[in-house]
């Protein structure tokens, strides 16, 4: 999830220790691309504040948010990328810019004498989904990760699910999942490769309202690619139809 939300974005809050006021953490907004090795790398100028932190020491951080608005932010997947930060070898400069500018090609400044690509190596990544589900990543467990082919259809899988088929949302959750209370409604709020996540709300028998649970159905096998999303949605409804048993 780490390795997915870092690839699809494109900038993020870089932290160094500042030397002035000295040793505090002082915050900066930058924009990154991501080299082979998946370090972020950082088109910096040598007379920014993060720069000349980073010249005395090395030890930053870089934060990675999914977008989101108002309070909604704390409830948004994020990560924190804490490593050191090098300037790309002179002989491999060239290379670095034009890396940087596939992704940020209005990126002038790239060119102008005081900007340098620098990149981020990764020691550890602390991963937050949302509140009360985070973890650490070890440095060569985030390399090497790969991004889930299902990232850049997910909403549309949703929204598709949520429009069409909440008949069949509400039979997969029937079927697959151990609900106590009468299921009102059925809300898809996430797909990736392994499979959904689901709101339901529930008749809740010591509730004025409708109470809510949240689960998870997985599909039988991890999707190779955003397009079998939907092949392997029918076939748990078709299971869910016909074979109970089949919870995962």
């Amino acid at each position: 999830r780490a390795r997915t939300l870092v690839a699809g974005r494109t900038d993020g809050a870089l932290s160094t220790l500042a030397l002035d006021p000295p040793g505090h953490p002082f915050g900066s907004v930058v924009t990154y691309a991501l080299a082979d090795d998946v370090a972020p790398l950082l088109l910096l100028s040598t007379i920014a504040e993060h720069a000349r932190n980073l010249a005395a020491d090395p030890r930053a951080s870089l934060l990675v948010t999914a977008a989101s608005a108002g309070t909604g932010r704390l409830a948004a997947e994020r990560a924190t990328l804490v490593g050191t930060v090098t300037a790309v070898d002179e002989d491999q400069q060239k290379a670095a810019v034009e890396r940087y500018l596939a992704v940020h090609p209005d990126a002038f400044w790239a060119h102008f004498p005081d900007f340098a690509v620098h990149r981020l190596d990764v020691e550890r990544v602390r991963y937050v989904r949302g509140f009360g589900e985070m973890s650490w990543v070890d440095g060569d467990e985030h390399r090497a990760a790969t991004v889930d082919p299902v990232a850049l259809a997910e909403a549309g899988i949703v929204a598709h699910m949520n429009d069409d088929h909440r008949d069949g949302l509400e039979r997969m959750v029937d079927a697959f999942l151990d609900v106590p209370d009468e299921v009102l409604d059925v809300e898809m709020l996430s797909c990736d490769r392994y499979g959904f996540e689901v709101r339901v709300a529930v008749a809740a028998a010591d509730a004025v309202r409708p109470g809510v649970a949240f689960g998870r159905i997985g599909f039988t096998r991890p999707l190779r690619a955003a397009d079998e999303a939907r092949v392997a949605m029918v076939a748990l409804v078709r299971a869910a139809r016909g074979d109970r048993t089949r919870a995962t």
